[in-house]
Order: C-alpha cells, then sequence, then structure tokens
C-alpha cells in the first residue's frame, strides 16, 4: 500500500472516530430529579453551558476538569449516565431559611445564617423575616447582626419551620413575641429560645386554617405542650382593615 493510501486510510478513520464522538456521543435525553427550587429547565441551562457539553464525552470531561456548574442554591448535583444517550441529574437543594428584603431586593439565607443570593423574586414557601437588624452582608458568609440572641431565634424557627414543612409567609420579631404570618393567619409566640412544640402543633392544624381561608389570631405566648390551638376568628372589616 502506498504512503498516500495509507494517509487516507488514517484519515478516514479518523473521520469516523469524530463522527462517532460527535453524533454517537450526544446527549439526547436528560432527566432532573430531586430539585423543589427550580425548574427542570433552570437545571439544563445551568449545567450544559459549555461547548459541546451536550456531548457525553466532552461533559464528563467538563465534569472531571472543572466540576458540575450549579446555581446558587443547588449543594450538589449528582450525574449518573443511562445508556449512551441518557443522563440523570439528581440535584440536592440547599436548605433555604429565609429571606430579607433589602434595597428592593430578596437576601437568601440558609439554616446558618449563610447569605446566599440576592434576587429581585420571591422564592415560593420561604418566610420574610423582619425586626432584625441587619449589618453589611456578602455573599457566603454570614449575616452580622446587632442582636445574636434575636438572631438565633430566628435560626431555631427557620429549621422548625423547614423541619415541619409548615407554610408561613413571614416572620417578624420584637423585644416581647415573635409573630408568624400565614394568609391572614396571625401567630403569637412569647419569647423564648425553642419552640419545638409550638411549631410541632401549628404544622398540624395551620395548613386546614389557611386552606378553608380563615383569618384571625392563635395565642401561643403561654403555650404548654397538650395546650389546644385555637383560632380567635376576625370578622370580615378587620380582616379587610388588616388588609390594607
Amino acid at each position: 500500500m502506498r504512503w498516500y493510501q495509507k494517509l487516507l486510510a488514517v484519515l478516514a478513520v479518523l473521520a469516523l472516530a469524530v463522527l462517532f464522538i460527535f453524533a454517537g456521543l450526544r446527549i439526547r435525553e436528560v432527566k432532573v430529579e430531586g430539585t423543589q427550587i427550580y425548574s427542570e429547565q433552570e437545571i439544563k441551562d445551568s449545567v450544559f453551558t459549555r461547548k459541546f457539553s451536550d456531548n457525553e464525552l466532552f461533559f464528563w470531561i467538563y465534569n472531571k476538569i472543572y466540576g458540575i456548574n450549579k446555581l446558587p442554591f443547588v449543594e450538589d448535583i449528582e450525574v449518573s449516565y443511562q445508556g449512551r444517550d441518557k443522563v440523570i441529574l439528581h440535584v440536592y437543594d440547599k436548605t433555604i431559611s429565609g429571606c430579607i428584603r433589602y434595597m428592593g431586593q430578596y437576601i437568601y439565607f440558609d439554616k446558618d445564617g449563610t447569605v446566599l443570593q440576592s434576587m429581585n423574586e420571591k422564592k415560593e414557601n420561604v418566610p420574610v423575616v423582619s425586626g432584625i437588624q441587619f449589618g453589611t452582608f456578602t455573599i457566603g458568609e454570614p449575616f452580622h447582626v446587632e442582636d445574636d440572641s434575636l438572631f438565633s431565634t430566628i435560626m431555631n424557627l427557620s429549621q422548625l419551620i423547614s423541619h415541619y414543612d409548615v407554610s408561613i409567609d413571614r416572620i417578624h420579631i420584637d423585644r416581647k413575641h415573635v409573630y408568624l404570618y400565614a394568609g391572614d393567619i396571625k401567630v403569637i409566640l412569647g419569647r423564648k429560645e425553642k419552640y419545638d412544640d409550638e411549631i410541632s402543633v401549628l404544622s398540624s392544624v395551620l395548613g386546614d386554617y389557611k386552606d378553608k381561608k380563615f383569618s384571625g389570631t392563635i395565642h401561643m405566648e403561654n403555650f404548654e405542650p397538650g395546650d389546644k390551638v385555637i383560632l380567635e376568628r376576625a370578622n370580615r372589616s378587620d380582616s379587610h382593615a388588616r388588609k390594607k
């Protein structure tokens, strides 16, 4: 075989190899599991950003060298493969404990008080915290607050609300009380270090009140384990006045 025939044979093999890599290893299906914060498309748009990342070989190389691209509220993403053209992304969300309003933005923080992200939009099922004086903050670092004891109270409440999956819209705190707002229902808690019993009980009754669109106040300032949770219903005029 002459040299140019050998060259043509090598080029043909290389062409077939390139064709296989770019056509035979293309990712045609992506399944997203686990996340409750982001949509499937948001995860895909974040993960497949680099050139040729929709190719299984390039995708694997990128992940080994650079790691997988993650959105602010994502703790980790596990990648698994099914066949040559299907990728499964299992997403582990970060635990968002709450957010504060600051200069028209929502500043989100985790269970340790670490600032996660600043966004224009309000994430669903994340309570807004008010009543605490926050100092400077930096993404990826804990909040600086004037009163550490108040912030510890908020951290405890936020973790319990997340653990018991209680639908709370806002948490307000002052020197005497902690207030929880869920729709048109206000819950008044006394000031204490732990609220395990209160939130545990609220988790079983507050959702029903909110689903039935009840309005009123629940007093739990002096709550003791075994006490009944009673909603003092507001009349329509009171509810309307409160909304204004």
